[in-house]
C-alpha cells in the first residue's frame, strides 16, 4: 500500500479542513493513505439480498394469530385511562 506523509503548518489546511483549537498554527504530520476497499459480500455462501424471513425458522405458529392486533391492544393496555 502506497501512503505519503509531509509535516506542515495547519495554517495551511485551514481552508481545507476544520481543526481543533489544540492544532491550529502548529506543525501537524499529514499522512495519506488509500480508502480500504468495502468488501462487497459478508458472508460467502450468502446469496440473499434481504435478510426478510431469515428467522422464519425460529417462528411458533401457533402464536401467529396471537401477533394480529398486538401492537394495538399493548397500546392501549399502556395508554387507557384508568
Amino acid at each position: 500500500m502506497e501512503a505519503v506523509r509531509m509535516t506542515l503548518n495547519s495554517a495551511r489546511l485551514a481552508s481545507i479542513i476544520d481543526l481543533p483549537r489544540t492544532l491550529r498554527d502548529r506543525e501537524v504530520d499529514i499522512i495519506v493513505l488509500p480508502k480500504a476497499e468495502e468488501p462487497k459480500d459478508h458472508h460467502p455462501d450468502s446469496k440473499r439480498e434481504s435478510m426478510m424471513g431469515c428467522l422464519s425458522e425460529y417462528a411458533n405458529p401457533a402464536l401467529r394469530e396471537l401477533e394480529k392486533g398486538a401492537w394495538e391492544r399493548a397500546a392501549v393496555e399502556k395508554y387507557a385511562k384508568k
